[in-house]
């Protein structure tokens, strides 16, 4: 076994370093940001990021669709090259950068030098990076150093942007603190049996050939990081998107070859992920239910019960383990960069 791996160890560190999180969280930071929204002095939320920065915010997207002016989510890159104009005087502008230095985020500070937004609130696990410098409000990580693909960081700002989303929603703040302490010991328990796992998952992982991963809701930020992770940490080709969206179209590609994990998500939602799992059995394909109910008739990755607030904190686990187990099948050290560093400096 390969636990003293640099990115085995990050995994396995991750419930701690979401309890630094967590006790570092500066919930004063948002308080004139919380009066500002009341008061009208926002026309929009904009929330950008690359990669598992991004993909880590997509559940507090979610939830601030609630408030009353418009929330977008954009990828960096293309706010800085395509979408500048969405920077108003009256933007508040949340940035989500694990590094705060990456070459998107340098372009897009340039951008803001000349367009200032109303308010640039940042999120960041480099406090002295230049990201850290332009904030008005900052909300540090607190995730340590991370020595390869994403693991930590990500798993903190799922945490941190659920509890400043908890905060701009005026909604109770302890009892969200302390359902993400609940999920931090939940993932302790779960990667104390990381062996068992990587067990359970080899055969499958042996004979995969084709991979999607689906799923609704908040379970899209596994998705669509999940995809990253194998794709990174295990160099497994695999995509990921919405369980709807499979439906319009790449249903057609499933066969005995295709593997679909689809993850179950909320009600109503998981319904409708449960159903689109037994059509993939019908038409001859593979399906991998993730959730913390397992389903007699499907292959079950069974994660820790959580609340819908943190659940996407479990989630991503089962898929880190098959990164590992991917990875040494396919002869790789499990988060090892070939081409890249930690951090993007080149568009």
């Amino acid at each position: 076994m390969m636990n003293n791996n640099p990115y085995v160890q990050d995994i396995l560190s991750q419930p701690q370093a979401l309890r630094s999180a967590l006790q570092g969280y500066p919930s004063q930071v948002l308080n004139p940001l919380i009066t500002d929204l009341s008061n009208g002095r926002f026309d929009r939320i904009l929330m950008t990021g690359m990669g598992a920065s991004l993909n880590g915010s997509y559940p507090a997207l979610l939830r601030l669709s609630r408030l009353p002016l418009p929330v977008q989510w954009i990828e960096t890159s293309e706010l800085a090259h395509f979408s500048g104009g969405q920077i108003t005087p009256h933007t508040l502008l949340w940035v989500i950068s694990q590094s705060g230095r990456s070459a998107e985020i340098v372009r897009l500070l340039e951008l803001c030098r000349e367009q200032p937004p109303a308010a640039l609130l940042a999120v960041t696990n480099e406090t002295d990076s230049p990201l850290a410098g332009a904030a008005d409000f900052l909300l540090p990580l607190n995730a340590g150093a991370e020595y390869t693909v994403s693991t930590r960081t990500y798993l903190n700002t799922l945490a941190v942007m659920g509890l400043a989303a908890t905060q701009l929603l005026d909604e109770p703040f302890q009892p969200a603190l302390d359902a993400f302490y609940a999920a931090a010991d939940a993932a302790d328990l779960y990667l104390a049996r990381l062996d068992e796992h990587r067990q359970t998952l080899t055969p499958l992982a042996e004979s995969l050939q084709n991979l999607m991963l689906v799923g609704r809701g908040s379970s899209l930020a596994a998705v669509f990081n999940g995809a990253l992770v194998l794709k990174e940490a295990a160099k497994f080709p695999v995509e990921g998107m919405s369980a709807a969206q499979f439906r319009h179209g790449p249903f057609e590609m499933v066969d005995s070859s295709l593997c679909v994990a689809v993850f179950g998500g909320d009600e109503p939602a998981r319904r409708l992920n449960l159903n689109l799992a037994r059509d993939i059995l019908r038409h001859g394909g593979q399906a991998v239910w993730i959730d913390s109910q397992p389903e007699p008739d499907l292959t079950s990755w069974v994660i820790p019960a959580a609340a819908p607030l943190t659940r996407a904190v479990l989630e991503i686990l089962p898929v880190q383990v098959l990164s590992i187990v991917l990875a040494e099948l396919r002869g790789f050290v499990p988060g090892q960069f070939r081409h890249l560093g930690k951090v993007v400096l080149q568009e």
